[in-house]
């Protein structure tokens, strides 16, 4: 398979501004309930509450996306220390395509299933892509530049891919 386009996650200023208000938040919570610890009065609550956010904070930054395209797959590799995962959308099994999410698609359908596929650091738009698996419908959001939209527009088969204006 002959890869057509390829793009990776890319971190903008504004949303680095976010990550680090939220590292600064979990540094004061952190210290104020090691402070907490020492005088006695432990909140296990509290701790669970700071590992839970700093799972978060990581599954939200940490990993780096790479989107990849080919004659007839969509391919997003997640990259996070020495992790990866491959998820692969057919383009045969396109059903629809956005440049734009928005969020009253899935109310609007009543699609319950879909994977996010982003970092929630990069800049891009998100966008969303309707795909069939299995005989469901399934959504993926995900974030990447006009480039790829436009090269993905032009690799979708006949008919079965448009752009919705919501």
């Amino acid at each position: 398979m002959m890869e057509k386009y390829r793009e990776t996650s890319q971190f903008s200023k504004k949303n680095l501004v976010w990550m680090v208000l939220s590292i600064l938040a979990l540094l004061v919570w952190s210290g104020m309930e090691i402070k907490a610890y020492f005088d006695g009065k432990p909140s296990f609550l509290g701790l669970a509450y700071i590992g839970l956010f700093t799972g978060l904070l990581f599954w939200r930054y940490a990993v780096t996306y790479v989107y990849i395209l080919t004659d007839h797959h969509l391919t997003i590799k997640s990259k996070t220390l020495s992790f990866s995962r491959t998820f692969t959308v057919p383009l045969n099994s396109v059903d629809t395509y956005s440049d734009q999410y928005v969020r009253s698609f899935f109310k609007r359908t009543g699609m319950s299933r879909f994977v996010h596929r982003y970092s929630s650091g990069d800049g891009q738009v998100t966008r969303l892509l309707v795909f069939t698996k299995e005989g469901k419908s399934n959504a993926l959001l995900f974030k990447v530049s006009d480039g790829f939209m436009k090269e993905l527009k032009t690799l979708v088969p006949n008919g079965q891919g448009s752009i919705r204006e919501n």
